[in-house]
């Protein structure tokens, strides 16, 4: 009989030493509230993460009911509103690799790559990627509210080509080969805008002479009428475009001719292509 009562006091303390982890270990009705309160501010401030694990403790069993309520409705809904990303990180012959630590704006995200998803905040964020025997590789991403598994792949040990980056200028073949001397393609320029001019100064000479023609027809004579005063300063004015241009054209075409026939068989001409440009260069 004081064997059987002993064993039951050992049983009863026993359980007790057990249970008491598990009880310190809830929370208390302020750091209920402290939870409640910092899971609001860091949800103001997106950070999302952080919000989560403050609902986490204010959802648990030993905080009050109200507090504990809402908070167990609100880590669903930022649980859902956290963005998660794949990373897919390459060494220089396109093999997959795993052992790469990732750091987001200096937080380490991971110290390696399984291929899950990574839960972070929104925003703007510089992640950078690191693995044994390659060079690092810092990237910026902005990264959109619930945005759920979005793919990233990163290369390393390959330095990124910028997208405007100017194109070589590639020479052309010199005169004695078969390319075009410098000279000659300056005055096939001239030539262009000396034809342009051209066109341009028939174009409104024909529109001076129609407008003329207008013009008498409303006043032969001296003009009192306003509509006919416009008549002619529109015949005018379409004149002396026509005559602007027929300038134009006239020293293009004579430029074009000059610098096509004094042009020196030495010299050359090197044409390159860059991103909206075309570049001319050579010795005149």
């Amino acid at each position: 009989m004081r064997f059987a009562t002993s064993f039951t006091l050992l049983v009863t303390l026993t359980g007790l030493l057990v249970g008491s982890p598990a009880r310190a270990a809830d929370p208390t009705v302020p750091e209920c509230l402290a939870a409640s309160d910092a899971s609001l501010k860091s949800g103001n401030e997106h950070q999302l993460r952080a919000e989560r694990t403050e609902l986490l403790i204010c959802s648990s069993s030993s905080c009050p009911s109200e507090i504990r309520k809402e908070c167990m409705r609100r880590v669903d809904e930022v649980s859902a509103s956290i963005p998660t990303i794949v990373f897919e990180v390459k060494d220089p012959g396109g093999i997959d690799l795993s052992d790469v630590k990732v750091t987001m704006d200096g937080e380490v995200l991971a110290e390696r790559l399984d291929g899950t998803a990574l839960a972070i905040d929104p925003g703007l964020h510089t992640f950078v990627f690191e693995a044994p025997n390659q060079p690092s590789v810092s990237k910026q991403l902005v990264i959109r509210e619930a945005e759920k598994d979005r793919k990233e792949s990163i290369q390393l040990g390959v330095a990124a080509e910028g997208a405007g980056a100017q194109q070589p200028v590639a020479p052309a073949a010199s005169s004695s080969g078969g390319g075009m001397p410098a000279q000659k393609v300056a005055a096939i320029v001239a030539l262009g805008i000396g034809v342009a001019g051209v066109a341009t100064g028939s174009v409104f000479g024909v529109m001076a002479m129609q407008k003329k023609d207008d013009a008498e027809k409303l006043c032969p004579a001296e003009c009192a009428d306003k509509k006919g005063t416009d008549a002619w300063s529109d015949a005018k004015q379409a004149g002396t475009f026509s005559t602007i241009g027929f300038i134009v054209g006239g020293v293009g075409l004579a430029g074009a001719a000059l610098l096509w026939f004094t042009a020196p068989s030495s010299t050359q001409a090197q044409v390159g292509i860059g991103p909206g440009s075309i570049q001319l260069r050579g010795s005149f």
